[in-house]
C-alpha cells in the first residue's frame, strides 16, 4: 500500500544479546534473551543504525515464549503418530501458559460471580492474593480458584471483570 509506519521508540528489556556466530563479514547470528514486547526486527535495526550501516534479519528463531522453550515442544508429526491417552499425558494444563500474568485467588463464591460474568470487588481478593507488584488499572489478570485458572479478567474500577471465562 506504499504506506509508510512510524514506531514510537519504547523502551524494552533485552536481558543477554550474544554475538554467536559471523559466517562471513557481512553476516551475524545473535542471541537475544528480552523481555515481552521487544521486535528483534527493530533491534537489528538500530544496532545497525548504531553501527553506522543498515542491515535486516533474514532469519528469526523464537526459541523459548513464556515458560515454554523449544527442547519442551513436540513435533506434530510425532503428536500425530502418538496414541491419544499419551497425547493426554504430554499436554499441559491452561494455566502454564498463564503463568506470567499476576494470579489473584479467589473464594468459592467470587469465582462462581466470575464464571457467571459477574464482576467481584478488588480489595479483598488483592489483599488474599500473594502479589509481587500491586494489580493496576486496565491490567489483565488470571483469577485462580484452588490452583485453577476460572477467567482472565480486567481490573477496572476497584473490581475484577471477566474477560474470558474458563469452562475447564
Amino acid at each position: 500500500r506504499d504506506e509508510e509506519v512510524v514506531l514510537k521508540p519504547r523502551p524494552i528489556l533485552i536481558k543477554d544479546l550474544r554475538l554467536v556466530d559471523m559466517p562471513d563479514r557481512d553476516h551475524a547470528v545473535f542471541d537475544v534473551i528480552s523481555g515481552k514486547g521487544a521486535y528483534m526486527r527493530s533491534l537489528a535495526r538500530d544496532i545497525a543504525l548504531r553501527l553506522g550501516t543498515v542491515g535486516y534479519i533474514a532469519a528469526l528463531r523464537r526459541t523459548s515464549a513464556g515458560p515454554f522453550s523449544e527442547g519442551d515442544s513436540i513435533r506434530l508429526q510425532d503428536l500425530l503418530e502418538m496414541d491419544p491417552e499419551e497425547v493426554l499425558k504430554k499436554m499441559l494444563p491452561v494455566e502454564t501458559a498463564l503463568d506470567d500474568i499476576p494470579a489473584l485467588a479467589l473464594t468459592e463464591v467470587e469465582a462462581q460471580r466470575l464464571s457467571s460474568g459477574q464482576s467481584v470487588g478488588l480489595l479483598p481478593v488483592a489483599k488474599r492474593s500473594a502479589l509481587e507488584n500491586p494489580v493496576v488499572q486496565d491490567e489483565i489478570v488470571c483469577a485462580m480458584l484452588h490452583n485453577r485458572a476460572v477467567a482472565l479478567a480486567e481490573i477496572s474500577g476497584g473490581e475484577i471483570r471477566p474477560v474470558r471465562v474458563f469452562n475447564l
